[in-house]
């Protein structure tokens, strides 16, 4: 398991921030969880825009 802490960043840590950036298609969210100062969860979210009908102002 590679050492992700929030003390000394590594370029490993930075590429997998990235890779979760590119994952992200259109809409959407990276969570970054830290638990005593390492980052020990990164989660992606790709959020679906659904079609808002009736939600239009006249």
């Amino acid at each position: 398991m590679q050492d992700y802490s929030t003390k000394q960043i590594s370029g490993t840590l930075l590429d997998e921030v990235t890779k979760a950036l590119k994952n992200i298609r259109g809409w959407g969210s990276v969570e970054i969880f830290v638990q005593d100062s390492k980052v020990v969860q990164i989660v992606e979210r790709n959020i679906t825009k659904t079609n808002q009908v009736g939600l239009a102002k006249n």
